[in-house]
């Protein structure tokens, strides 16, 4: 099992595995969290969130929510919007300690212009 938290601890998550890649994004809203994102699905994060609860953005067309903690204001995950029928989640593997992602190959996606991988 991994575990990974916000800066404050309020928002904890727990993953069985690690996935083989992960997505550094260079849109807008991304690039400005400096997110890493693991794809994975509802059923394999649990998420355990304090009394401070969490909070989350959605901008252009509202199908994703970036979820961050109320207290420190990291963000930890996303999700689709109900209405995309998805169970994706990405889980921000920043969250988690960096011996634990060492493993993990890092994909440069160019969500700011051509929506496609830049690193091949």
């Amino acid at each position: 099992m991994y575990q990974g938290q916000c800066h404050c601890g309020n928002v904890r998550l727990t993953i069985a595995r690690l996935t083989e890649t992960a997505t550094r994004c260079n849109c807008s809203l991304c690039h400005r969290y400096g997110a890493l994102w693991g794809y994975l699905t509802e059923s394999e994060v649990e998420i355990q969130v304090g009394e401070s609860g969490t909070e989350y953005y959605s901008h252009g067309d509202q199908c994703i929510h970036f979820h961050r903690c109320k207290r420190c204001g990291c963000v930890t995950h996303y999700s689709l919007a109900p209405a995309s029928g998805s169970d994706r989640l990405a889980v921000n593997y920043s969250m988690f300690s960096a011996q634990d992602i060492v493993p993990v190959r890092i994909r440069l996606f160019d969500g700011a212009d051509t929506w496609q991988f830049i690193d091949e």
